[in-house]
């Protein structure tokens, strides 16, 4: 039976045997469970090479490899999950926001494959979110890139800004970084209101503290 293994510091369980079992049982009947049959297909190549997959989150790729492999890694199983289809198919799954590397080996022990794995957000539905909730802020770009998700352009108010990196954050927790900038500007000396006040506050927290390096 072929395996997935974990990081070291992730135990082998009882439940993770089980699942093993269920997953083999599957493919010996030709359809492997819970696997979706529609998911995309790559071809990956027999190197040591460091090869490209990227993932959408939620979503999932079955990897194709031209010989048999014998045993699978994963370094961080919080980002991707990977189940065995058969000897020479894997089905990779996007599970967290993030990179992390799935390495296989061949039936001589040898690595015979490692793939960079990127997990992304599902910029589309969230472009598409934002036309439903703001249709009338034409002028905000989204971008996902290095384990963060970007906001730019322009946004008409500080309560249409608050409302949008609520919802990108809800997308991506601490990993939002605005740089969208109010238009019109405010005048200089318009009056806030004590709840404005709050909001840019809240606002500029929430746009320092979400930046890592």
């Amino acid at each position: 039976m072929k395996s997935i293994t974990r990081s070291k510091s992730q135990n082998l369980n009882v439940a993770s045997v089980i699942v093993g079992t269920i997953v083999a049982a599957g493919s010996l009947l030709g359809q492997p469970l819970w696997a979706d049959s529609s998911a995309p297909m790559i071809s990956a190549q027999a190197s040591k090479d460091v090869q490209a997959l990227g993932l959408v989150l939620g979503k999932s790729t079955i990897v194709d490899v031209p010989v048999p492999i014998k045993r699978a890694s994963l370094a961080n199983p919080a980002i991707a999950d990977a189940i065995v289809l058969s000897p020479k198919q894997i089905y990779v799954t996007g599970k967290g926001f993030g990179s992390t590397n799935l390495t296989l080996w061949g039936k001589d022990d040898q690595i015979l494959a490692i793939f960079d794995v990127e997990v992304v957000l599902d910029v589309a539905r969230l472009t598409q979110q934002f036309s439903q909730l703001l249709p009338e802020e034409t002028n905000l770009h989204l971008t996902c890139s290095n384990d963060h998700l970007t906001l730019s352009g322009t946004i008409s108010s500080p309560a249409k800004l608050s409302q949008a990196l609520a919802v990108a954050e809800a997308y991506a927790p601490k990993k939002v970084i605005n740089l969208l900038k109010i238009y019109p500007e405010l005048p200089i000396d318009a009056k806030v209101s004590e709840r404005d006040q709050v909001t840019v506050e809240v606002i500029r927290g929430t746009a320092v503290n979400s930046v890592k390096f």
